[in-house]
């Protein structure tokens, strides 16, 4: 049974911790690498799923795609309004088929793919690529499972992070299930006090997997790429896939 607690993940401790690593300059160079890799045109119609607090679709916005950003959290979409971008922004289950399609992109970034079981993941897949124009695309930005699996074993099992903000804390215990390929996480967050604790679970890929799982979805090519663009390697921090409808 996948354990996410949802509400706790994406709250306002996210928000606390996310601005050190989640840098305006970091955002600026993901959008670069989006419009890149997708070849983003003024006008284009772009489905972000799921946006989050806005920092690509506003991003998005501001170079003059028609963006669509969808998302389960309405205090991450009020974040992402107080940008004040032309962006539709609607409270949605990222399980639910894409509105208002057709799009000549989706994206989906920063390890937001991979929640739920592998029937729904694969049903996500599908609906997306439903959601897409012909010749349009889809890319998804994830843990890179070879890096990964190295760290977890040169660190020890289960590794430990830890993320500081003043006098705030948040740390991760996370283990992988080799049966699932999950990766399971304890999240500590020690803040003004007080202790909480909270847990996810994110599905983790090879790339020859998740390409296998896109072009079962109706796919037609799929490519691999590590965190600037450039080819996927097996030390590739990131693990960012491109797949055309």
């Amino acid at each position: 049974m996948i354990r996410y607690d949802f509400d706790q993940v994406f709250g306002d401790d996210y928000l606390h911790f996310s601005g050190d690593m989640l840098t305006d300059e970091r955002s600026d160079m993901d959008v670069e690498l989006i419009v890149r890799l997708l070849g983003l045109q003024s006008g284009m119609r772009v489905l972000d799923v799921a946006c989050g607090h806005g920092r690509i679709a506003n991003r998005l916005a501001q170079l003059g795609c028609e963006v669509v950003g969808i998302d389960n959290s309405a205090r991450f979409l009020d974040v992402a309004r107080q940008a004040g971008r032309p962006v539709d922004y609607r409270l949605a289950d990222m399980r639910e088929i894409p509105p208002d399609g057709p799009f000549d992109a989706v994206v989906n970034w920063f390890t937001s793919y991979g929640y739920f079981d592998d029937a729904t993941n694969r049903a996500m897949l599908a609906s997306w690529r439903r959601a897409l124009k012909p010749g349009g695309r889809l890319v998804i930005d994830h843990q890179n499972r070879q890096r990964l699996l190295g760290v977890m074993a040169a660190t020890g099992w289960p590794p430990v992070t830890l993320r500081e903000r003043g006098d705030d804390l948040l740390i991760d215990r996370t283990t992988f299930d080799v049966a699932s390929a999950r990766t399971n996480t304890e999240r500590i967050i020690v803040r003004d006090g007080s202790v909480r604790r909270y847990w996810f679970s994110v599905r983790t890929f090879a790339f020859t997997e998740l390409r296998d799982w896109l072009l079962d979805a109706g796919f037609g090519e799929v490519a691999g790429y590590g965190a600037e663009g450039e080819p996927l390697a097996l030390g590739s921090r990131r693990m960012v896939v491109v797949a055309r409808a």
